[in-house]
C-alpha cells in the first residue's frame, strides 16, 4: 500500500530514574510521543494520505529499541482527516494491522484520542505555536534548522516554543518526508 508519511528516526534521552527497566522505558516513551505531537507539522498543503481532505489528525505507528544504549524508534506519523470514524479511519486502521503484522505484533486497536466537543484540530500544514491557518501564513512556515521537522511561522513563535521543543528537536536524528506522487 502507497502511503504519505513522515518518518523519524528518534534517539531519546530518558532520564535515569526511569531507564531502570523496559517498561518504564517504554511508559515514558509513551508519553514523549505523545508530548511531541505537536511537531509533526510541515508547510505543504498536508492532505490526508487516503481522501485528500486538509489532515488535521496525526497517527504514530512506532517502532523502538529500548534496549539499546542509547535507545531508538522510529516514528511512522500519518496525515489524516479523520482516524475516529468513516473510511479514512478503516484505512488507517488497515495500514496499522498491516504494520503490526510485520513487525511480528498482535493485533490491537488503534488509539484514537477524539477532540473535546466543538473542537476541531488545527490543520497539520501550520504554526506549530499558533496554528494559523490562514494562506499567508501556511504559506510561509520556516522549519526548525536543527531537526528539520517543526514549523513556525514567525522566529517570535519558534522563540517562544523552545522550551517545550527542545526535547524533541535533540531527540530527532532523521526526518524523512514520503508522498504520493
Amino acid at each position: 500500500m502507497e502511503q504519505r508519511r513522515v518518518e523519524i528516526t528518534l534517539n531519546p534521552i530518558i532520564p535515569a530514574n526511569l531507564a531502570t527497566t523496559l517498561e518504564k522505558k517504554n511508559k515514558w516513551i509513551m508519553e514523549f510521543t505523545r508530548k511531541i505531537g505537536q511537531d509533526m507539522k510541515h508547510n505543504r498543503n498536508w492532505r490526508c494520505e487516503f481522501c485528500n481532505k486538509h489532515a488535521r489528525e496525526t497517527v504514530w505507528m512506532k517502532a523502538s529499541w529500548m534496549h539499546l544504549d542509547p535507545p531508538r524508534m522510529v516514528c511512522y506519523v500519518h496525515h489524516v482527516c479523520d482516524s475516529g470514524t468513516g473510511l479514512c479511519a478503516d484505512k488507517i486502521r488497515s495500514v496499522d494491522a498491516e504494520m503490526r503484522a510485520h513487525s511480528n505484533l498482535p493485533p490491537a486497536p488503534l488509539l484514537h484520542v477524539a477532540p473535546p466537543e466543538g473542537y476541531v484540530y488545527p490543520m497539520s500544514a501550520t504554526c506549530a505555536v499558533c496554528n494559523d491557518e490562514a494562506n499567508k501564513s501556511r504559506k510561509n512556515l520556516k522549519q526548525c534548522a536543527r531537526c528539520g521537522l517543526t514549523r513556525y511561522c514567525s522566529v517570535e513563535c519558534q522563540h517562544s516554543d523552545w522550551k517545550r521543543h527542545k526535547q524533541c528537536c535533540k531527540a530527532v536524528k532523521k526526518v524523512e518526508w514520503h508522498w504520493k506522487k
